[in-house]
């Protein structure tokens, strides 16, 4: 997926230095996945950074699945 980014200023291997935080975010889900890095290469192409940050991957909203499955469990 990475491979496929056209951004001028993105470093190949971001993406899988980030794979735990991108898996436990998504819960998983390829769907997730593939909006999150979508999205994210959107902002960073419309605000031309070009690159894609952690920073930014945890700006980008996701659907409501992904975002539960993120979330810490609550203590009782």
């Amino acid at each position: 997926m990475e491979n496929l980014l056209r951004l001028r200023a993105h470093r190949t291997g971001t993406l899988v230095t980030h794979a735990a935080y991108l898996h436990a975010r998504t819960g998983g889900r390829i769907g997730s996945l593939s909006h999150l890095i979508r999205e994210a290469a959107l902002i960073a192409i419309t605000e031309g950074t070009e690159r894609i940050t952690k920073q930014l991957l945890n700006e980008v909203e996701l659907d409501a699945a992904a975002e539960t499955q993120a979330r810490p469990a609550r203590r009782k």
